[in-house]
């Protein structure tokens, strides 16, 4: 298969407008605005602001003859930049830019589709290096100095991001992406329901259902959840590219 790099912008750029629109309980929705820094224009703008920068991921490690290049965190810091244009409001899509680095670098060196390319992640996050963990703190002291909510931003004595998922609760001040080093359980099963619920037209109603069966498995942090229904939309896209959304 032909990895396409425009084919990978749109499909992330589709998964991130499209994830916020439905009615989902404790989320900004077609309807609701969660809050003021979270408008839904927010994550739409967010959404396509973003795409550009994961297009030149896949380009960086097709031109490394798709093996994982010394640097990719870069991206993510350059990614949550470029979020913030053309918009106020808060740090929207920190959640989908750390996950999407690493899931997406995994995919193109891996070639494939399929979501247990999840399982994974792990070895890409290990072969990490220490300037990517020094990109990565930049990334989240950018989401602080835009979000009161977001913790303080410590600078980590890593030597890969694999060891920064690895700290303790009581050592790392973000502790909701274990996912990350767990083999991305809830983001599997999000991609399952979505699997079994879609029926011509409804992968947004399929997307509530997600949603809901992983809400309380996240502690009823519904921004997380809707992150990982972020990255389940983007399988479900790449892998039915003939889908009607709606």
């Amino acid at each position: 298969m032909d990895y396409n790099s425009l084919d990978i912008m749109h499909y992330l750029i589709l998964a991130s407008v499209l994830e916020p629109i439905p009615e989902k309980k404790g989320c900004t929705t077609r309807k609701n605005d969660w809050q003021d820094k979270s408008k839904l224009e927010y994550f739409l703008i967010s959404g396509v602001n973003i795409g550009r920068v994961f297009y030149e991921l896949v380009e960086r490690i097709k031109n490394n003859n798709f093996k994982q290049p010394d640097l990719i965190y870069d991206l993510a810091y350059k990614a949550q930049k470029e979020s913030l244009k053309n918009r106020k409001g808060g740090k929207i899509n920190f959640g989908i830019i750390e996950l999407m680095i690493p899931i997406i670098t995994t995919q193109i060196i891996e070639r494939r589709n399929d979501i247990n390319i999840l399982d994974k992640v792990e070895e890409v996050l290990k072969n990490t290096t220490k300037e990517d963990v020094e990109f990565h703190s930049k990334f989240r002291r950018i989401a602080r100095n835009v979000s009161k909510y977001f913790p303080s931003t410590t600078v980590y004595d890593t030597t890969n991001l694999y060891q920064y998922y690895e700290l303790s609760k009581n050592e790392l001040e973000n502790n909701v992406h274990k996912e990350y080093i767990t083999k991305f359980r809830r983001i599997k099963q999000a991609y399952s329901i979505l699997e079994m619920e879609y029926q011509v037209g409804n992968l947004l109603n399929a997307s509530i259902v997600a949603y809901n069966s992983i809400l309380e498995d996240c502690n009823g942090y519904s921004g997380l959840a809707a992150d990982y229904i972020c990255v389940a939309i983007y399988f479900y896209l790449i892998n039915h590219p003939d889908v009607i959304i709606i």
